[in-house]
């Protein structure tokens, strides 16, 4: 009995002790693994911005250089994913380590993907606005990978335990609202002016929205809209030439159904530098009950302006 109490004693103290020395093993294990990885998450926090910093400065660095830093940043993004996906993480980083890595893989695909995107916007094709829609889609894909890539280094920093100390990089897509269908389309629009030569007079109506807002559309794509004798309808246009305009005409009409001219306007001037955008809002446009019939926010062709596609939205409603 004594000797099965001293044996039973000594596998006690035997797995305490192990227990006590295989904790500050496991912590020195996931601390060594971050050390590794620190200087990769820092890394892919200064190529995302490298990347933001090609957008932005898409206009001027023209179709050369945005190649030439295109190609040397994913040369870099691809050295940080193979630096990181060599290393063998502790059994309680795997997941962690999927996560860094998925990240890290799919931010490359955006990066190879936005060279042929970018050059695809830049290629100005017959017409102005042929090619666009293509170039509009690729680079709304390299978007969808780069939220991606976000999302899954989220869940890696998520991952890490309590109190780690790998810094949290900012996201690299910064602005979702800029890498919209609308923005995506002025962009092209603006990097094709940019790389002409000759001066290109070129405006465009983006988007509008009244207050109060549509509530419904119907199956024919008639939009349904409170009626108000206070709305008022705002809107985005551009100058996606490469010259300044000045005093453009910017007009809301409605017209009913059956009406030979609009029974209600709205009007404004604005000057827009090459690339710029801006945002006006109209009031008040007074509206009745009832009323059925074609909604036109429109920006009046310049002079020399050739496309005049993309000047007009027109839209048909009903107010209630």
């Amino acid at each position: 009995m004594v000797v099965g109490l001293a044996a039973l004693s000594t596998v006690v103290v035997l797995v305490a002790e192990a227990s006590t020395s295989s904790r500050p093993n496991t912590s020195e294990a996931v601390q060594a693994y971050l050390d590794q990885v620190r200087p990769g998450v820092q890394q892919s926090a200064s190529q995302g911005a490298d990347f933001n910093d090609v957008r932005a400065q898409a206009l001027t660095l023209g179709q050369n250089g945005i190649d030439r830093r295109l190609v040397r940043l994913a040369g870099e993004v691809k050295t940080t994913l193979t630096s990181i996906d060599t290393l063998s993480p502790p059994p309680s980083m795997r997941v962690a380590q999927a996560y860094l890595v998925a990240a890290l893989g799919v931010r490359l695909k955006a990066i190879l993907e936005a060279r042929p995107a970018m050059d695809a916007a830049l290629t100005r094709e017959a017409s102005a606005d042929q090619g666009v829609g293509d170039a509009v889609s690729k680079l709304y894909g390299v978007s969808q990978d780069l939220g991606l890539g976000d999302r899954a280094f989220s869940l890696f920093l998520g991952s890490l335990p309590a109190g780690s100390d790998v810094p949290s990089a900012a996201p690299w897509i910064t602005d979702a609202t800029q890498w919209t269908a609308v923005e995506l389309t002025a962009l092209v629009d603006r990097l094709r002016s940019s790389s002409s030569a000759v001066p290109v007079h070129d405006v465009a109506m983006l988007a509008f929205q009244t207050d109060p807002g549509l509530v419904s559309i119907e199956a024919d794509g008639t939009e349904v809209i409170p009626a108000s004798h206070t709305m008022s309808v705002s809107m985005v246009l551009e100058n996606v030439g490469n010259q300044p305009e000045h005093t453009l005409n910017v007009w809301v009409y409605f017209t009913p159904d059956g009406a030979s001219r609009p029974t209600r306007t709205l009007r404004d001037f604005v000057d827009l530098l090459p690339g710029a955008t801006r945002a006006i809002t109209l009031r008040p446009l007074v509206i009745d009950p009832g009323m059925v019939g074609r909604f036109d926010v429109t920006v009046v062709p310049v002079g020399g302006e050739t496309d005049v596609s993309n000047n007009t939205i027109t839209v048909r409603v009903q107010f209630r």
